[in-house]
Formats: C-alpha cells, sequence, structure tokens
C-alpha cells in the first residue's frame, strides 16, 4: 500500500472518529440556568411553562429553537406577541404580550384594541358589545372608535353598552342612558356627525331620560320616541 494512501485512510479514520465523537458527546454547553417570563396577567401559566421546559430544559443557551418555541407561546390563549431574548451568560427572558380586550363581538370571542379578533373560552368581561349576522367585525369596530372618540371630544357623559347591525346592515347604538341611536344602513359616519352636532341642542330641549329612541335616518333630519 502506497504512502499517500496509508495517509488518506488514516485521515479517512480520523474523520469517523470525530463525528462519532461529536454525535455521541450528549454533554450540554453552556447549559440554560434560568427562565425569567413577564407579561402574564389572564394567559394560562402553565401552558407557558410547560412550553419554555420543553424548549429550554437540558438545551444550550446558544443553541435552543428561539422561533419554534415563539411560535408555540403565540398559539396560547390570551397571548398576543412573544419576545424572546437571551441574557448572558445563562439566561432566557420571555417577555408576554397579551391581548387587550376593547369590545365583545357576537358574545363569543374579543376585539383588541388593534381590531383583531381573538377567541378565548370565556367571554366574561363587561365590556361594550358589537353584534352582526354579517362578517363585518372590521366595519364596526371603526363605527365603534369613531362614535367613541366623539362621545370623548364632545365631552358626552355616555357610554357605548352595544352597537348591532341587523340583516340589512341597519346599524343602531344603544348608549349607557338607555337610549338607542338608530342611523341606518347608509352615509353613517356622516349622520353620526350631525348626531353629534345636533347632541346638545337635543340636551337643552329634552330630558334624557324620557327618550327611548333617537333616529337619525333621515336625510335632513331626526326624529326622537318617548318612553
Amino acid at each position: 500500500m502506497s504512502l499517500e494512501k496509508k495517509i488518506f485512510l488514516l485521515f479517512l479514520l480520523i474523520f469517523i472518529i470525530g463525528i462519532l465523537y461529536i454525535y455521541n458527546d450528549t454533554k450540554i454547553h453552556f447549559p440554560i440556568d434560568n427562565v425569567h417570563i413577564s407579561g402574564i396577567k389572564n394567559a394560562n401559566k402553565e401552558n407557558i411553562n410547560e412550553y419554555a421546559e420543553k424548549y429550554l430544559k437540558n438545551k444550550s443557551f446558544f443553541l435552543f429553537n428561539m422561533s419554534e418555541l415563539k411560535k408555540e407561546l403565540e398559539k396560547i390563549e390570551w397571548v398576543d406577541s412573544v419576545s424572546i431574548r437571551r441574557d448572558y451568560p445563562r439566561v432566557v427572558i420571555l417577555s408576554i404580550k397579551e391581548h387587550k380586550p376593547l369590545v365583545i363581538w357576537n358574545n363569543k370571542s374579543y376585539i383588541n384594541n388593534n381590531g383583531e379578533i381573538f377567541f378565548v373560552k370565556n367571554v366574561s368581561k363587561n365590556l361594550p358589545r358589537l353584534n352582526s349576522k354579517n362578517n363585518r367585525s372590521q366595519a364596526l369596530f371603526k363605527y365603534f372608535s369613531f362614535f367613541s372618540d366623539n362621545l370623548l371630544k364632545n365631552k358626552i357623559n355616555d357610554k357605548i353598552v352595544e352597537i348591532s347591525e341587523n340583516n340589512i346592515r341597519s346599524l343602531s347604538v344603544l348608549l349607557s342612558s338607555g337610549i338607542t341611536i338608530r342611523f341606518g344602513s347608509k352615509n353613517i359616519n356622516d349622520k353620526m356627525k350631525i348626531f353629534f352636532k345636533s347632541y346638545k341642542k337635543i340636551l337643552n330641549t329634552s330630558d334624557l331620560k324620557k327618550i327611548r329612541y333617537i333616529d337619525m335616518r333621515y336625510s335632513n333630519g331626526f326624529s326622537i320616541g318617548w318612553k
């Protein structure tokens, strides 16, 4: 056997031994010592801890699957997004950002402050309700935001209890004062603007406690229904 062939076989043997050593080396280099979790208020802490343990226990500080852990955590109820970072030398920090429920959608789910629907098992918070048999959560959320902003802007001491839309998209708003405002299905933003311009006149000329509804569906005005 030639010298060159012997050298080649020697290097091949060393290479194979090295590969076997790497794959059989069970020692974890730079193991994670601590996991810090923050931001949990409504989310299931046990579920978060389970995933953290699954992806971080007995894992290297530099080699754990960060993207997969993030993906799994963001599937948990109430969790909106997760930020994961390494704190040298051996600490992993999980910052949980939860959904902030702003309104209840069709009594089955929430809409957060970004207008996104998210589902939870128990919808129990005392929040304004948006109801529609049509798949128009974004449209109703925009009406809710517009109307809420104008309540504050005009310093009206009233709150939205419910905004509902029927099959023909006719919109009505129920206020905490017990008054229902009917806006119809056309030019709703314009009619809302007219309502707020007219509200002070209604307030000055009427006893709000006696009003059952205000009908804004007219092209040139509105009508009042009494209790």
